[in-house]
């Protein structure tokens, strides 16, 4: 049996904007030759990517880090390729229904607490919006409504919910506390119809569902053919469990899948019974579902993997990260058995030199590039020896072989463009690296996420930038790091920690 894996994947564009951790990347829901892509981070915006030149449009109406996105199922009317709403939740307690065709903020909703939204979730058919968050309830509105009241209140949970999706006339949603819960969106019972008390027993950190008609496997063996849940948690593992389609609502554990070596973060299902899981290990996993098999594990991101999503057809995987960075990679998928084996041949023929720059190649890697042009040679010769002779050396050594110079020239041109490239963001985010990836966390408000000024204390025992705190105060009356009301605003200096701040940074 052959050792490669049935998928390959590429990174093929990077996408640089974001000042700060990437929170949430999806795809919008069609099937459009180019979809969609929308982000949104902790400095505080949502941006919309063009997938052809990586350009993007900045949304900048939230005042803290966005947490979450969702396009909404409703299509664009004119345009039956693009999706008409998205909406966006943040630390500022603020849920914003846009309209992608104007670009503009058509509802806004808040929960009555003021709590920091973390997560929102549209409805299959579109109409309504779940919101939920650090207030332990989830809203449901109804946003066709002129009222900006929600139309039901889901009450259970014990600690701030971070993870929620719809499915038949169902919700599924999970928190910190490490549980499951499900409730019913077509009754005015409000409360869960089933509780899964540790899913996760470190806490639940993200949630995917997919639907029967997307897994025709079920079909053959099931009447009422399950939908598949895959929840991640802080425990470091992914989980799968059905629920049933027919009226008893449960859930049922199936399997749990071990790989990751840090908290699992996100996950993401996409087609041919693949699952995509990201991780703090800097990793991402494609998981055979089906199987519970670890299909392919890649380094994705300089630091957490925070999210990651399938395009709809899943030929594409976003990812984003707390280094600011989207990724989107390519997935090749081998359909048979002798894909993978054509595959495993020219693994071994030439597979080594096409993923690293010629700079590094080495003397087997320069063989493996040779044999494409019918090309044999006994010397011993690096990619850096290529790249130092002239043209008639070159034609010289490999029999004039036109073909060959001229792709080296390109590959020339590409390692000079790249490192051109590098060392003109290196010199953009010198500082910004500086400041974002070796300040210590201590010295970062933890509403702002930017280096403290004048740090100070207040009865939460937590340490804030004093401008954020009071105006967060005068807002909301609560702790932005515990959601307990504080009862005594009096704020203190604190003076060792502003002294260590201005060390460090008169230091850097």
């Amino acid at each position: 049996m052959s050792d490669v894996s049935p998928v390959s994947i590429r990174l093929v564009q990077t996408l640089r904007g974001h000042t700060s951790d990437v929170n949430t990347v999806i795809f919008s829901p069609t099937h459009s030759v180019s979809p969609l892509l929308a982000s949104c981070s902790s400095d505080k915006t949502v941006r919309l990517w063009n997938l052809n030149d990586q350009s993007s449009t900045t949304l900048t109406r939230h005042t803290y880090q966005v947490h979450c996105l969702a396009f909404s199922p409703i299509l664009n009317e004119k345009n039956d390729s693009t999706t008409k709403y998205m909406a966006s939740v943040s630390t500022d307690g603020t849920c914003l229904v846009w309209d992608l065709t104007t670009i503009s903020v058509l509802k806004e909703y808040k929960h009555d607490s003021g709590s920091p939204i973390r997560v929102c979730q549209f409805s299959l058919d579109g109409v309504l919006l779940a919101t939920a968050g650090d207030d332990e309830l989830i809203n449901l509105w109804d946003i066709t409504a002129i009222s900006s009241r929600p139309v039901k209140t889901f009450v259970g949970h014990s600690a701030s919910i971070v993870a929620l999706r719809f499915f038949s006339n169902l919700l599924i949603s999970g928190s910190f506390y490490g549980d499951l819960k499900l409730w019913t969106v077509d009754s005015s019972f409000t409360g869960h119809i089933h509780f899964e008390r540790e899913a996760h027993d470190l806490g639940v950190t993200c949630v995917d569902v997919l639907s029967p008609s997307s897994t025709e496997s079920h079909h053959h063996h099931h009447h009422h053919p399950p939908y598949l849940i895959a929840s991640g948690g802080n425990d470091n593992c992914v989980k799968i469990w059905h629920c049933s389609s027919s009226s008893k609502h449960q859930l049922t554990h199936i399997r749990t899948l071990k790989k990751h070596s840090c908290a699992v973060m996100c996950v993401s299902f996409g087609i041919k019974h693949y699952l995509a899981s990201g991780s703090g290990d800097k990793t991402i996993v494609i998981w055979n579902y089906e199987t519970g098999h670890l299909v392919y594990q890649f380094d994705a991101h300089a630091r957490y993997v925070t999210c990651c999503s399938f395009s709809l057809d899943g030929q594409y995987l976003a990812s984003g990260s707390n280094d600011r960075m989207v990724n989107i990679w390519k997935i090749d998928y081998c359909d048979n058995e002798n894909d993978i084996e054509d595959r495993e041949e020219k693994k071994s023929q030439n597979y080594q030199f096409k993923i690293h720059p010629i700079d590094q190649w080495t003397n087997e890697m320069v063989h493996q590039w040779l044999e494409q042009f019918n090309v044999k040679t006994k010397l011993n010769l690096t990619g850096n020896d290529l790249l130092s002779k002239s043209d008639s050396e070159l034609l010289d050594l490999f029999n004039r072989n036109e073909k060959l110079l001229n792709e080296l020239s390109s590959l020339r041109h590409k390692l000079f463009v790249q490192q051109i490239s590098t060392k003109k963001n290196e010199q953009n985010s010198k500082s910004a690296d500086t400041d974002q990836a070796t300040i210590p966390n201590e010295f970062l408000c933890p509403i702002t996420h930017e280096l403290m000024t004048d740090p100070v204390c207040v009865c939460d025992g937590y340490t804030y930038e004093r401008k954020a705190i009071e105006e967060w105060i005068t807002k909301k009356q609560t702790s932005p790091m515990m959601n307990i009301s504080i009862k005594n605003t009096q704020i203190y200096s604190n003076k060792n920690l502003k002294m260590l701040i201005d060390k460090y940074v008169q230091q850097h």
